[in-house]
């Protein structure tokens, strides 16, 4: 398939589908598991002829969360389009990418001016106030 079939296949199970229907179910209607799905689609001799030997449907998960992450997708957005229980686990399985995170997010922070009329601090008096007793 080419990449306009498959589109055009995604925005008709979406224009069409109810929530919750599988993207690409089974033929029965049912969810893949990884037996029936590698077997059905040829994964083998597809990813063998497309020059990619040995890459795994969970390879193509890791990359789709760190393309996200990449891109500058929050944890909890990362974790509920992997499905993952808590953010906990997907900092858990990927935090190593997020690194770089928050020193970006402090890059993209505006400037908060500093206002030009700010009262000086004077010198300390001679004499300090004493202290009551």
């Amino acid at each position: 398939m080419r990449f306009a079939e498959i589109e055009g296949y995604v925005r008709h199970r979406v224009a069409t589908g109810s929530s919750g229907d599988f993207l690409f179910p089974s033929p029965t209607g049912g969810v893949w598991t990884n037996t029936n799905f590698r077997a059905r689609s040829r994964w083998t001799q597809t990813t063998q002829s497309a020059g990619l030997a040995g890459t795994t449907i969970y390879d193509l998960r890791h990359t789709a969360a760190s393309l996200l992450i990449a891109a500058g997708a929050d944890v909890k957005a990362v974790q509920v389009i992997l499905g993952h229980a808590t953010a906990t686990m997907t900092m858990d399985l990927y935090g190593h990418l997020f690194s770089e995170a928050p020193w970006l997010a402090m890059e993209r922070m505006p400037t908060i001016p500093m206002t030009a009329n700010r009262p000086a601090i004077g010198p300390a008096p001679d004499d300090p106030p004493a202290m009551g007793v």
